[in-house]
């Protein structure tokens, strides 16, 4: 007899394989497509602490990229805007002591002679560029008198708003005063022409744009310096 034929052994059972998890990143970018602003800010702000959520469209994502130029520490910053504002305060001494330097000796002698207290444009200019110089040479001696004897001249926080206020006004004062005169110059050469004279009103008038400039931005710094105290003092309110 034959012996019973073996039946073929059943095919193996093929398990569908599972798909590999994508990508931890790819994941996070496909949900980021599918929130909206709002949620993505809960989300950044449940993830730096769960507190001080801002409105929607703005997450905390850390206090150093609030501040800006997180790597750099404070203490060099703030060393870096004190150097800026001396450096600044310097230059607008030194630039409105040339520019009404120049103007008074804007005086030509004999029959044909002018001179600059003659007109009422360029008296102006000297007045402000010599209140601006003494401004600025006073916070240059109060730099030096806090770098030595570690003492404010004028105490904290009447400082601040020394500075803010009188930054502004002579920055409005100088270039009030500078657009004045240049269009005096300007008056002038068109009727009778460039001379001696105007040539050194004209420097003068220039260099007290510059002086403009620098006390503009020494006012920049005097607001910055200002509102960051003001915040700081907010924020110690809040946390009582």
């Amino acid at each position: 007899m034959r012996s019973p034929e073996r039946s073929p052994p059943p095919p193996p059972h093929n398990t569908p394989e599972r798909p590999e998890s994508p990508e931890p990143a790819v994941t996070a970018l496909a949900m980021a497509g599918r929130l909206s602003l709002d949620e993505l800010a809960v989300m950044v702000s449940v993830v730096d602490g769960g507190e001080g959520a801002l409105p929607a469209g703005f997450g905390r994502v850390s206090r150093k990229a609030e501040n800006g130029l997180g790597a750099v520490p404070w203490s060099l910053r703030r060393r870096a805007v004190m150097r800026a504002a001396l450096g600044l305060r310097v230059s607008a001494a030194l630039l409105c002591l040339v520019s009404f330097s120049v103007m008074v000796a804007d005086n030509i002698e004999g029959w044909a002679g002018d001179s600059f207290a003659r007109y009422s444009e360029y008296r102006c200019l000297v007045s402000v560029n010599a209140i601006a110089f003494g401004y600025s040479a006073f916070h240059i001696y109060a730099k030096v008198h806090h770098a030595i004897l570690k003492k404010y001249i004028i105490r904290s926080p009447i400082n601040y708003y020394f500075d803010l206020t009188m930054d502004q006004i002579l920055a409005y004062l100088l270039i009030a005063a500078s657009s004045v005169a240049a269009s005096r110059n300007d008056l002038w050469m068109s009727r009778f022409g460039s001379d001696e004279f105007m040539d050194m009103a004209n420097v003068s008038t220039a260099i007290s744009f510059l002086a403009f400039v620098a006390l503009a931005l020494s006012a920049l710094i005097s607001a910055h310096n200002f509102f960051r105290r003001s915040s700081g003092v907010t924020s110690q309110m809040e946390h009582l």
